[in-house]
């Protein structure tokens, strides 16, 4: 015996469609509503040192590889890790620049 139910038979499934729709309807209410990301401080801490971290990392692994190129060792790295500690200035610099100008959008 096989019974012989269509989708529209299902109470679970016409549950699931009605709050679909309702959840629809809400969101066409509020069109501005997004979803919030965290900005907690630790979080902005976490960001810029990761940045500054990695910059000086590129810089050091870049002058490592022009002095295993050329042969001339403490030249590559010395420079290549100055520029990237100067990167790492500028990109914690302009992540503040961007975080003061959403902050200031949001009105806080």
């Amino acid at each position: 015996m096989t019974n012989q139910s269509g989708p529209d038979d299902d109470p679970d499934q016409r549950r699931l469609d009605d709050l679909g729709r309702r959840i629809e309807a809400v969101r066409e209410q509020h069109p501005e509503a997004k979803r919030a990301q965290p900005t907690g401080r630790l979080n902005i801490v976490y960001r810029l040192s990761t940045e500054f971290v990695a910059a000086v990392f590129v810089g050091l692994a870049l002058g490592w590889g022009f002095d295993a190129l050329t042969g001339w060792k403490p030249v590559g790295i010395l420079v290549f890790s100055v520029l990237g500690i100067a990167a790492a200035f500028y990109s914690v610099v302009r992540a503040m620049r961007q975080m003061n100008a959403d902050q200031e959008k949001q009105g806080k």
